[in-house]
């Protein structure tokens, strides 16, 4: 299987009263956007079995990282919608909404665009665009259509799918109430299975690069971001009638990681066939959703465990960088990998691969963060407590106490 890691960084929580930072969250981002990592590089050099007995499954799954970036964005996102629809806080600024959605993307993502495209032009490494495809890349109108146009930066696959939602957000949360949620996720779901279901058919003989691109788009994936919307109701409702206990939060911790590692074993299993048809193929990412939702919600709710494996400073400094790991991992990837070409094992081409990597990419995500994507998310935000951190969600008044 063949995905990329999904955009944006969200590392607050906004509810009435408070902001506080969610750190658990934080490095759970920076987790996955590793992971994602992972499995390109393993993909690249050759996908090695790493002395079979499934050791190579951490590897071959690292795609699931995007299931992991489009829950968890739309539960941080619709927090201040639940908070609204609960009753507990105005109605989020719509063109504030839109404006830091815009800004959370498109800076970091132009600067890329750049980049590479002066890269070509002065170097010859990647390739030029002509100007159509220009366009559409402006416009993020990539892998869309009858005609698709192939991103220059494979990784880029997901910008559109998550700026989707961004855009329909606002009108799925007017459905995110007491008695209208469930069938909002009833509806979200239907329509998924229906378009994967509709989409598999029509492409069912093509291959596999193009089923991926036309099964994958944002139709059906819209079941993961309303289960990551619906999680953000339950959090602010709870939140509003007092906190369950800290052994809940474990619990449901340790339950969604349970459950999800038991999909990620299952799919494994059956990845030679899963692209031609197999019963996954239409409702895995459902099911690892409600997996994550239980993962976000017992981080959200204050589980020791999630603080001891996601809320240290090391992985909520990879979260803070995410968007950047995102976007420059796989160019390096291509930039680095003909300098190990002579390596003939794959394993050993992973291994020394993995590490240079890893740092090259580290380093360029902070350059983006810091220089590009925290000076323009930080325009028309007030300070906050944590002034190394940026709010991913849009701006609501909070309701006096």
């Amino acid at each position: 299987m063949d995905y990329t890691c999904a955009p944006a960084i969200a590392v607050v929580e906004v509810t009435a009263p408070a902001i506080r930072e969610l750190p658990e969250l934080t490095g759970l981002r920076g987790l996955a956007a590793i992971w994602v990592l992972l499995f390109h590089a393993w993909a690249v050099c050759g996908e090695p079995s790493l002395g079979g007995y499934g050791l190579a499954a951490p590897f071959a799954l690292g795609w699931a990282g995007v299931d992991v970036f489009f829950v968890l964005s739309a539960f941080l996102l619709g927090m201040p919608f639940a908070a609204w629809r609960l009753g507990l806080a105005p109605r989020p600024a719509l063109p504030r909404y839109f404006a830091r959605r815009v800004l959370r993307i498109f800076p970091a993502y132009y600067a890329q665009l750049g980049i590479l495209l002066a890269l070509a032009a002065a170097f010859g490494i990647g390739r030029m665009l002509d100007l159509h495809d220009f366009l559409a890349h402006l416009g993020l109108w990539l892998l869309i259509g009858e005609h698709p146009v192939m991103p220059l930066n494979g990784v880029w696959f997901t910008l559109p799918i998550e700026f989707a939602f961004y855009l329909v957000l606002p009108l799925l949360a007017v459905l995110l109430a007491p008695r209208r949620w469930q069938w909002l996720l009833l509806a979200c779901v239907l329509l998924a299975f229906a378009y994967r279901w509709q989409a598999y058919f029509g492409v069912a003989a093509a291959p596999i690069p193009v089923r991926v691109n036309v099964i994958e788009r944002f139709p059906g994936r819209i079941d993961q971001f309303v289960v990551g919307m619906v999680a953000s109701y339950f959090y602010i409702a709870w939140r509003g009638h007092g906190m369950p206990a800290r052994w809940s939060a474990d619990c449901l911790l340790w339950l969604g990681l349970l459950i999800f590692a038991a999909l990620c074993a299952a799919i494994y299993g059956v990845r030679a066939t899963y692209w031609d048809g197999h019963p996954l193929l239409f409702c895995w990412h459902l099911l690892a959703s409600l997996a994550l939702a239980c993962v976000l919600l017992g981080c959200a709710l204050g589980s020791r465990a999630g603080g001891w494996l996601f809320g240290n400073r090391g992985v909520r400094y990879l979260g803070e960088i995410s968007f950047g790991v995102y976007l420059w991992h796989f160019p390096i990837l291509i930039w680095i990998e003909p300098m190990f070409a002579s390596i003939t094992s794959p394993g050993t081409r992973l291994a020394l691969v993995v590490p240079v990597l890893t740092g090259l990419t580290v380093a360029a995500a902070h350059l983006s963060y810091v220089l590009i994507e925290r000076p323009f998310l930080r325009i028309g935000r007030p300070r906050q407590a944590h002034p190394s951190l940026v709010s991913e969600l849009p701006a609501a008044p909070s309701q006096p106490t």
